[in-house]
């Protein structure tokens, strides 16, 4: 049985090992080939997010700022939801203490 499911894993360590040995590209990271068809940087990982908030790429390049706003205010909305423990609409020093202590990390680069 032990060596039923060495083989097994032998095996499938053989068929897997070429696709671990290919280069990332940019079908992998971001589900599009970049045009420049090189693999993608951090900084074009962030463009391609923040220019999925074009909802009409039709009509324009670009985001435009109804759109940015959009994502301003879901993000804070958001934000602050988690930062209103008790959800009455304000924040006090306790709740916004208890948020930083707790998601500090998920929103904030303290170390640069």
């Amino acid at each position: 049985m032990q060596a039923s499911k060495l083989i097994v894993l032998i095996l499938g360590l053989m068929v897997a090992a070429p696709a671990w040995a290919e280069p990332q590209t940019d079908l992998d990271v971001a589900g599009t080939l970049d045009e420049r068809n090189g693999p993608m940087t951090a900084t074009d990982k962030i463009v391609d997010q923040f220019m999925k908030l074009n909802l009409n790429p039709d009509a324009s390049d670009g985001v435009d700022f109804e759109e940015f706003q959009s994502m301003v205010i879901e993000r804070a909305t958001a934000r602050f939801a988690k930062m209103d423990a008790n959800g009455n609409g304000e924040v006090t020093a306790d709740e916004y203490r208890t948020f930083w202590n707790n998601q500090k990390a998920q929103y904030y680069r303290l170390k640069r």
